[in-house]
């Protein structure tokens, strides 16, 4: 008996991508029109794992009708749903009968559930299977949260379709709220398979050098690259394979020039290029891995250089652990669960509840700051009496929302105006870590399998306290003693406007994280 999936297929989808003839098979197995299919099909996996390629040429060689919709092309869900009618159509060959179809819109999953049925079942020649893919529907903008249920129960209301959903990241169990849902894992590349890809290909071809010495330079030349550039940063197959055809030429120069070896040896091999370009890996390496928008060569546009600025600069993360450190110190903890909460802080709800507490807050300042002036008048001074008497509220108020010893003891010091409510606390060392995981403009694409990133903090936190940038509690004060246990508090010893202008920098703006931050 045949088998139901062509060996000749597998191996030939194989060969154009390296690497995945596991998930190729089982995506071959799954979404075959020889045997029933799944309704609902998960694939998961990083970004550059070759999730949404793969998937569509599965489904093409199969020859199996499909529709592929990316979530990042769609504003809002509705415009989701639209647009899933529309390429299903399209892919049916019914787009210009858009109009006996909703007229092509779709307000709600009940709606397009109906339609696709529809669509489906208007076909002459029965579609056996037909196959819809969400590329991206985890990021998918305003969407609901019960979309992602609603779209993986299409395939059991419509017995001839299947919905596949690639999303970015491990998904969580059950967050279809339905069980048995196959899923399909597209890991990381690892350095072997990296590298295989690589080399599988030839190398870049450089005018003057021979094919053979090319060949048995450039498996050396990439996993090199791997090791020193590509490995560390994480980087994808595509930066790889760019970075190997940029270094390349500059590598083989010197055989190409026709420069003789050192060491009175007669011909070059790998180790004496590596040492004849050893600065190329530390200077050109390193810019071979910066995206740039205009080319450093362009001479449109030139404008003179700003100003060195008299403060001191940081490097990226030791800049992201003190602007934590500074929302640490300057937001109420009460208030974390609003501010920082991952669960939260992507909502509506919560961008207007920030935005209420800051106005609150604001305004709770100003007033404190007019009762310290007519406090400091005297008895004598008269005062409007409902003014005074909205004071005494917004005292009490403030005190309850900042009831900490340091507060209260910042507070009674001559601070008046918005700084009292800005005023630095103590804080431990375990917020600091949750606010700069929230607070992270760049979050790891799959954080399960990113490393921890507290020892690399705790590391850090011991050279920026010797700069006295961040100082222990116990020792603010005084001349910095203390030990630096993780159950200790610290204090941050910089201003405000040095670390707004140095978040800047990183894509972080300061404002953003802190109660009476922005206006």
């Amino acid at each position: 008996m045949a088998p139901i999936i062509p060996r000749q297929l597998v191996q030939s989808l194989s060969q154009q991508w390296p690497c995945r003839e596991l998930q190729i098979q089982q995506l071959a197995s799954l979404l075959s029109p020889v045997i029933p299919s799944p309704a609902t099909l998960v694939v998961h996996g990083i970004s550059a794992t070759c999730k949404s390629t793969i998937v569509r040429a599965v489904l093409s060689s199969l020859q199996v009708p499909h529709a592929i919709v990316k979530s990042a092309e769609c504003i809002t869900g509705r415009h989701l749903l639209t647009k899933i009618l529309l390429a299903s159509l399209e892919s049916l060959g019914l787009k210009d009968e858009w109009e006996k179809f909703g007229k092509g819109k779709c307000e709600h999953v009940s709606s397009l559930a109906v339609l696709l049925a529809n669509a489906l079942d208007s076909k002459k020649d029965k579609v056996q299977r037909f196959v819809i893919v969400l590329d991206g529907i985890d990021k998918q903008r305003e969407a609901p949260y019960t979309l992602l249920s609603a779209l993986a129960r299409l395939g059991e209301v419509i017995p001839s379709l299947s919905v596949v959903l690639i999303v970015g990241s491990t998904p969580r169990p059950l967050f279809l709220h339905s069980a048995a849902v196959p899923h399909i894992s597209f890991p990381p590349y690892t350095r072997t398979e990296a590298i295989a890809i690589l080399t599988s290909s030839e190398p870049p071809h450089v005018d003057g050098f021979p094919a053979e010495t090319a060949l048995k330079l450039y498996p050396h030349f990439v996993g090199t690259v791997y090791d020193s550039l590509v490995g560390p940063t994480a980087g994808t197959i595509p930066t790889f394979r760019s970075i190997c055809k940029r270094l390349w030429p500059r590598f083989v120069r010197p055989i190409v020039d026709g420069e003789r070896p050192p060491g009175g040896s007669q011909e070059w091999d790998f180790t004496r290029l590596l040492v004849k370009n050893r600065s190329l890996f530390r200077q050109q390496g390193e810019s071979a891995l910066a995206h740039r928008i205009v080319p450093e060569d362009s001479s449109a546009g030139k404008a003179s250089a700003p100003a060195p600025s008299p403060l001191p600069t940081l490097p990226y993360f030791p800049t992201l652990i003190l602007t934590s450190a500074y929302v640490a110190s300057h937001t109420p903890p009460r208030l974390d669960t609003i501010f920082f909460s991952k669960f939260s802080s992507s909502s509506l709800s919560a961008r207007n509840k920030r935005s209420h507490h800051r106005r609150r807050l604001k305004l709770l300042s100003q007033a404190r700051a007019e009762d310290s002036r007519d406090d400091s008048q005297g008895p004598s001074t008269p005062s409007k009496k409902g003014k005074r008497q909205k004071t005494r509220i917004t005292k009490s108020t403030l005190e309850s929302a900042f009831a900490t010893t340091s507060a209260k003891t910042s507070a009674t010091s001559g601070i008046t105006g918005p700084s009292a409510i800005l005023t630095a606390r103590p804080f431990p060392l375990e917020r600091l870590i949750a606010i700069y995981r929230a607070i992270d403009p760049n979050p790891p694409a799959n954080p399960i399998r990113a490393a921890s990133v507290a020892d690399a903090i705790y590391a850090e936190l011991a050279t920026l306290r010797r700069l006295r940038l961040v100082v222990p509690a116990s020792g603010a004060a005084g001349s910095g003693g203390g030990t630096a246990d993780t159950g200790e508090k610290w204090c941050v010893n910089f201003s405000g406007d040095w670390i707004g202008d140095l978040a800047k920098g990183i894509g972080v703006e300061v404002g953003e994280w802190l109660v009476g931050g922005l206006d």
